[in-house]
Order: C-alpha cells, then structure tokens, then sequence
C-alpha cells in the first residue's frame, strides 16, 4: 500500500501561520476523514496536497496533484448545465455510459434534467461530489463533502463511496462522517496540529 507523506510543510496567509512544520502520513486506502475545529487548517492543508496553494518549506509526497480530484466546500456548478452534463463534462468519451451509475451514486436519477438553480443544497452538493468522483484520480480530496446532506442519504452514499476503488481524504467536523471512516485524523489549530487523544 502506497502512502501519502507531508514532512515539515509550513504555510501562512499573509502573516498567520496556518501550518508551521506540520508531519502526517496517510495510507493511500479507503476512507480517511480529516476532522477539528473551523478554521484550523483543515481546507488549507487540502489546497496545499491539490498544488492550489505553494508551501514556504517542507514537501509532500506519495502522489502528484495531477492525479488528485478535488472537491471544493463550494459547489462550484455550472447554472447552463443540468444534473447529467455536469456528469457527462468530466467523463471520457469511452466513459460517457457510466454517467447514469454516477447519477444513482449520488441518489440524483429523478433530477437527471434538472439545472442547478432547480436543485435545493443538498441536491447541489450531491451533484458536486459525483462529478469529482465520476472525474475519478489516484486520490479524492472532499472537502466537506456532505454538507446539507440528510444523515441516513450521506450514510448510503458514504457506503458507496467507500467501495469506490479510489482513496478518499475527507474534511469534516460531523462525527458520525469520521467514524465511518476507515481512519480518522483529529487535528487543531491553528496552525495545524495533530490531537493527542
């Protein structure tokens, strides 16, 4: 089993620190949630292992950010396009026959036809999280990826997704996302630290 591997990665905003010298290893298997409190690092730490933010020190490596699929805390969808062509726009052309196993992945077969504006947010956020899975990688970074979805539909569609083939890192403060999980990582900050249990 391959591993992912953050050493020493420093980063700020402007002048507040957000990880100082920060070390994590993860296996590259399953589900691993990431979970504590707003504000302490959590989405950065995200954007730094998708290559969107450039640490000041330190490296990461076991995986290159052009095989990671990321999702954002927003869902970012296009309003021109309805529920299937957000699927269709990320899939191959030899894949485009899988986009109806997406759609029942996220439980979005009866909204198929649908535009964002129609969807309410959990909808939305459903939306967003099969099209970065139908986008597919080495590695889905899921940054509060169930957020305005009920509690039994994200217990089904956090099943599905832990039978996917692809590991996922997820950033999360519910409880019962992290300990549905294969691993969970409790984390403080910041900057960014890990919890002693």
């Amino acid at each position: 089993m391959s591993v992912l591997c953050i050493n020493n990665l420093t980063f700020s905003y402007a002048d507040k620190p957000v990880l100082d010298r920060f070390r994590l290893t993860i296996p590259l298997d399953g589900l691993t949630a990431i979970s504590g409190p707003s504000g302490c690092g959590k989405t950065t730490l995200l954007r730094l292992l998708a290559g969107l933010e450039k640490p000041t020190q330190g490296t990461i490596t076991g995986i290159s950010p052009e095989r990671i699929a990321i999702l954002f805390q927003e869902d970012r969808l296009l309003p021109w396009r309805t529920v299937r062509e957000h699927i269709l726009d990320v899939l191959t052309n030899s894949h485009q026959k899988d986009a109806d196993g997406w759609l029942r992945f996220a439980e979005l077969e009866e909204s198929a036809n649908l535009y964002p504006a129609e969807l309410s947010g959990g909808m939305a956020r459903r939306l967003a999280l099969a099209r970065c899975c139908a986008y597919g990688g080495e590695l889905l970074l899921l940054d509060e990826p169930f957020a305005g979805v009920d509690a039994e539909r994200r217990a089904r569609i956090l099943k599905r997704l832990s039978q996917q083939r692809v590991p996922a890192l997820l950033a999360t403060h519910e409880p019962d996302i992290a300990k549905a999980c294969q691993r969970q990582i409790l984390l403080d900050g910041p900057p960014l630290t890990l919890q002693s249990r």
